[in-house]
């Protein structure tokens, strides 16, 4: 049996549908990609804290002074009867310096990330969140609470 194959002419390619397809991906890629290049501009415009702080005259700061030292003390008599864990007390320490930055200078650090902090140019407050973050943030919070608390108490008494 004698068979003859007859090859067929190539496909005749029209230019519009690939035109098509290609503007299709384009498209496509275009829709998935905005809403993150969207995010990624919003997130760098609402993470600097604002540009003009007005820092609040505070006429009697000893007294301010005297109620965040005291609850220092409170937590640190918790601390020693193992009533709270090192995880909580730093986070009580982080939540009290936060507190009596604002009740100084009306600057809401209270809900500041680290980056924020270091823009507003407060070194005490800057190091003592600094060393805060690891034992609050960490799996499993190892850390010398007693020694932070010194140095908070320390901050807070030399605060001007």
């Amino acid at each position: 049996m004698k068979t003859t194959v007859s090859l067929q002419e190539p496909f005749s390619y029209a230019l519009w549908p690939m035109v098509a397809v290609g503007v299709l991906i384009l498209i496509c890629v275009g829709i998935l990609l905005f809403p993150v290049i969207k995010n990624m501009f919003k997130r760098k415009k609402t993470s600097k804290p604002k540009q003009v702080m007005e820092v609040k005259k505070v006429k009697d700061i000893s007294k301010i002074k005297n109620k965040y030292l005291n609850e220092l003390g409170l937590i640190e008599m918790e601390l020693a009867d193992n009533r709270i864990s090192i995880r909580e007390s730093y986070m009580k320490m982080s939540a009290c310096i936060r507190g009596f930055v604002y009740e100084v200078t009306g600057i809401e650090v209270l809900s500041y990330t680290l980056q924020d902090i270091q823009r507003l140019n407060m070194p005490l407050l800057e190091e003592l969140i600094k060393e805060f973050y690891l034992p609050e943030f960490a799996v499993k919070s190892v850390g010398d609470g007693m020694a932070s608390l010194q140095k908070t108490k320390r901050a807070i008494e030399r605060w001007n």
